[in-house]
């Protein structure tokens, strides 16, 4: 899932990230902007559209291909024993 900081009183934002990687940005910009202050109105939000895992989205190939290889084998199979 990725996220987002952003410093309404700088109005910075970070590049969307993992979770661990926004807050670490959020922490270096607290030190090197506002002396390790917390800024007013800092938030850290989920990027719309992001999913938990990016490869959810799709099909695995490894998954695909070798439920096509077990389909091509038990269809080999079954013609060497005449069916």
């Amino acid at each position: 899932m990725l996220h987002r900081y952003r410093c309404r009183q700088c109005r910075a934002a970070s590049p969307p990230g993992s979770r661990r990687a926004t807050e670490a940005y959020r922490q270096q910009h607290r030190d090197t902007e506002h002396g390790g202050l917390v800024p007013d109105g800092e938030q850290i939000t989920r990027v719309p559209g992001s999913t938990p895992d990016p490869d959810s989205r799709y099909v695995s190939t490894p998954a695909i291909l070798g439920g096509l290889a077990l389909l091509a084998l038990a269809s080999a199979i079954a013609r060497t024993l005449g069916r």
